[in-house]
């Protein structure tokens, strides 16, 4: 018999696996709705047909290691797929990215960027169709670790916990909110987020990556501008984010007296979600996801992948 969704919710939102090094995107929120991540430990076909999130192949929840940084695996992760569906959102909305657990000591920062499908080839389905390689990014946050004094010294966070933007994470039940920015067109957008664990970074090639991916469709005012101002869009590629020998990525936790952030900088008009404001999501009711037609136009998400019209 199939739970009640008061239930299944709450299962969702309150079931941490034991404390392992790896971990996947559950699932999102936006205003308390629930749209579906992927579980790469389970089963094909995916353990939700309307999901958001990107699939990959990294079946143990494993990361991606800073020698693939040049490799498409870096960009929603080993062998990531956008599924068909897309989550509705609005400039100004804030998403809650759940991620199903992470451990405490693999400290770290929380990144998180955006990506334009439209105008791409294949992006008449929205994210769908496009090759994950040309998607151009945006920095949205970079979750710089906050300084403390630890015996008259300066230190970085986690030396007395809930410093680090992964501390700041676990304390909101695994989960990292990102604003979404005025001034964004409508039309279908890749929201990538990344947690990179630095306990073993001390030594070259230690950091590891872990990356994934959700569909957005950004339905805006008018079909144009989010907002006076906004968000300054940038292009990078994400297989040029960083580096091996990055200072941000090539650390030693345990001593630092400053950070650097990995990956470019956080674009103007973007608008990270305070660590004071960052906290645990309730879900209300589960969403229904929303498929591009025709580049345009968006259905409701029926279990067919590739709808021939829009409304009307």
């Amino acid at each position: 018999m199939t739970p009640h969704l008061p239930s299944l919710l709450l299962t969702l939102l309150t079931f941490t696996p034991p404390a392992l090094s790896h971990s996947h995107l559950s699932h999102i929120l936006i205003n308390g709705v629930l749209y579906h991540g992927f579980d790469p430990r389970l089963n094909q076909p995916p353990n939700h047909p309307s999901r958001v999130g990107w699939s990959s192949a990294a079946f143990d929840d494993g990361f991606v290691a800073p020698a693939n940084y040049a490799h498409p695996d870096i960009i929603c992760h080993k062998a990531g797929t956008s599924p068909p569906a897309h989550a509705p959102v609005r400039p100004g909305d804030r998403v809650l990215v759940q991620w199903n657990g992470w451990p405490v000591g693999h400290v770290g920062p929380v990144l998180s960027y955006l990506a334009p499908c439209s105008g791409l080839k294949g992006s008449d389905w929205g994210c769908t169709g496009v090759d994950k390689t040309e998607l151009r990014w945006t920095m949205l946050d970079g979750s710089l670790p906050v300084m403390e004094l630890v015996d008259g010294r300066r230190r970085m966070g986690g030396v007395q916990g809930q410093r680090w933007a992964t501390d700041v994470m676990i304390a909101a039940n695994n989960s990292w909110t990102v604003a979404v920015p005025a001034g964004l067109e409508t039309g279908a957008y890749v929201l990538r987020q990344e947690v990179v664990a630095l306990h073993y970074a001390a030594e070259r090639g230690g950091a590891q990556n872990y990356p994934v991916c959700v569909n957005l469709w950004v339905e805006s005012e008018g079909h144009g501008a989010g907002g006076k101002g906004g968000l300054e869009m940038d292009a990078f590629d994400a297989r040029g984010f960083y580096r091996e020998d990055d200072p941000g990525l090539l650390v030693n936790v345990t001593t630092l007296t400053s950070y650097s952030v990995p990956g470019p900088t956080v674009a103007v008009g973007a608008t990270p979600v305070q660590y004071s404001e960052q906290s645990a999501g309730i879900a209300r009711v589960e969403g229904m996801p929303v498929v591009v037609a025709g580049g345009t136009a968006t259905v409701a998400f029926s279990g067919n992948p590739t709808p021939t019209k829009g409304p009307g």
